[in-house]
């Protein structure tokens, strides 16, 4: 895919959508562009980029805790070339639509981003834990920057940990 191409599908985007909905865009190299998209249109966002750009390959899905909210990315590949699709998510409202139907591959990224970050994917199949074990308590995702290591332990383990345990 040209240098050209690639702006391009970053421009189809923003036209198929609107500004309001696709923005925060960049291409800050080659093979690599990022997009920040609204919750409500992370489906068709995802759609459109499989059907009309043939982006069916998806790498992985992260969350990250930016404090003020939380955001997922949704990382995809077609013929070398990653998109990044940022999603903002309300720490409030800690969900996003399940993409599982759309791009197979989600299924275990989903439940990774629900276990350890506490977004929710809606409507996804079987968003049962895969990480944490089934006895970890609920509501304690590790990867929010609400917890230290020191309050995990002691949530989880159910004791107050000294200073010289590792």
């Amino acid at each position: 895919m040209s240098v050209e191409e690639q702006i391009k599908v970053v421009q189809d985007l923003v036209e198929k959508f609107g500004e309001e909905n696709v923005y925060d865009t960049k291409n800050p190299r080659l093979y690599k562009a990022f997009v920040t998209v609204k919750r409500e249109k992370l489906r068709d966002v995802i759609r459109y980029l499989k059907e009309e750009h043939g982006f069916v390959h998806i790498v992985t899905i992260t969350g990250v805790d930016m404090k003020d909210q939380y955001q997922v990315v949704y990382h995809l590949r077609s013929g070398g070339y990653n998109m990044n699709v940022k999603v903002p998510v309300p720490k409030d409202d800690p969900k996003v639509p399940s993409i599982t139907d759309i791009l197979n591959g989600a299924v275990l990224y989903e439940r990774e981003v629900n276990d350890l970050m506490g977004i929710f994917p809606e409507g996804h199949p079987d968003p049962k834990r895969l990480v944490l074990a089934y006895d970890w308590p609920e509501g304690v995702h590790p990867l929010r920057k609400e917890w230290d290591i020191q309050t995990l332990r002691e949530k989880v383990d159910g004791k107050k940990w000294g200073k010289d345990v590792e």
